[in-house]
């Protein structure tokens, strides 16, 4: 859920309260497209596995972000979560058959 791809439609398609926050009622988010991995399928697990796998690190990167003060160790780790959340937004964008115009759009916003 927390890729450029799903901010993108939570942007577009619900209702803006003020400051960045949005509606998140049941009418908004039956409509969110959720992708259904198909575990019987080989590649579709590895996918699963994959983002698995990069979200634990990025939550393991924002604990060790979290306990550090400002300092180049700190820094390195917010690169290292930029890097990774872009890894992710791939992955993402591959499952959804996002095409390289379409990515184009949903990174302008």
């Amino acid at each position: 859920m927390n890729s450029s791809l799903i901010r993108f439609f939570i942007h577009n398609n619900c209702t803006d309260l003020q400051g960045d926050s949005y509606n998140f009622s049941g009418v908004f988010l039956g409509k969110t497209p959720i992708r259904t991995i198909d575990f019987s399928n080989p590649s579709e697990k590895a996918i699963h596995d994959k983002i698995v796998s990069l979200v634990e690190r990025m939550l393991e990167l924002h604990k060790r972000k979290n306990a550090l003060p400002p300092s180049s160790e700190r820094e390195k780790i917010e690169r290292e979560i930029t890097v990774t959340d872009e890894k992710i937004d791939e992955i993402v964008y591959e499952l959804y058959g996002i095409t390289d115009e379409e990515r184009k759009i949903i990174e302008a916003t």
